[in-house]
């Protein structure tokens, strides 16, 4: 199988290694460290020392350097999630490096090893024809149970959405989302929310904690940008939403939007990988509603640690 516009991922740098993502880190409490042109992530523990972890570092890999970081910073435990898929000629290659460097696979990745990528460099009728007939037909659903679908900067909203889905532990997720979207909008971000228009007494008086009303969004996605690639990076329904299929639609929108301001790649951000089966048990659900939209699967090089 081809994947002509995965060529542009020897060129591009994950999201987690740009400044906006190290600035975001350090908002969140860790200290920043770079090894060349690689961020790291260290958190102090009392006692124990530094945490550390490098995600999506690009190919060649300063795993010299690395151990001299562990050394001179008392590191306990070093995470690393190498931006290296398995089209690339060099996979084995590094993968037998770290092993000779004594780092051992982590059997629950913190990082997604395999993913979807949709070419963007299509027309929207090629993406929208590939998606499953299933999902063509909840596109239609959507919009004929009058969800629509419009940007917002109002980021409290999407939160509150979480909050609820996530109930009693929503409040977990707060200050995270808070902060990334504190670094990375206005311009790399992207708010999208669902809207039931025609309200619908019998659908709303089901549901729990859900006002009937014009302006009550049912369900959004977070999108962030960078170089070239839109990530789905957070995403959340209520369960009206779902039953009004506001999450298929969110996901075409979030398609075009991305190709509209000139993004390659959309990237869903990780789906089940049969390398981890018990770690990736609660990932089936969404991978099945992910695989729904076509693309190609992108296995990457496992998590390891040190």
């Amino acid at each position: 199988m081809s994947y002509p516009h995965l060529k542009l991922q020897f060129f591009m740098t994950d999201i987690r290694q740009s400044l906006l993502f190290a600035n975001f880190m350090q908002d969140l409490g860790w200290n920043t460290e770079k090894i060349d042109a690689t961020f790291v992530y260290l958190r102090r523990f009392p006692l124990l020392g530094y945490f550390a972890k490098i995600p999506r570092p690009k190919p060649p890999f300063p795993l010299i350097k690395v151990n001299r970081l562990i050394k001179s910073n008392h590191i306990f435990q070093l995470r690393i999630s190498p931006f290296l898929s398995s089209i690339d000629k060099n996979y084995s290659l590094y993968r037998q490096q770290f092993l000779d460097f004594r780092y051992k696979i982590i059997s629950s990745p913190f990082n997604p090893t395999t993913t979807i990528h949709i070419d963007l460099a299509q027309s929207e009728e090629s993406i929208f024809n590939n998606f499953t007939e299933a999902k063509r037909r909840a596109v239609r659903r959507a919009i004929k149970n009058g969800i629509t679908v419009s940007q917002s900067s109002n980021i409290d909203l999407f939160i509150n959405i979480r909050k609820q889905q996530y109930s009693p532990l929503g409040f977990l997720m707060v200050n995270e989302m808070q902060k990334l979207w504190q670094n990375f909008y206005p311009k790399n971000a992207a708010l999208l929310l669902a809207y039931q228009n025609n309200k619908d007494p019998d659908i709303y008086s089901k549901q729990k904690n859900v006002a009937a009303g014009y302006n009550t969004p049912v369900a959004g996605i977070l999108l962030l940008f960078y170089d070239y690639i839109a990530y789905y990076w957070f995403a959340s329904s209520l369960k009206i939403g779902k039953k009004l299929f506001a999450p298929t639609i969110l996901v075409w929108e979030a398609l075009k939007l991305a190709k509209k301001i000139g993004y390659k790649t959309f990237d869903f951000e990780g789906i089940y990988d049969e390398r981890f089966p018990q770690a990736g048990q609660s990932w089936k659900g969404f991978t099945k509603f992910k695989e729904g939209f076509g693309g190609s699967k992108i296995t990457y090089l496992e998590n390891f640690n040190l």
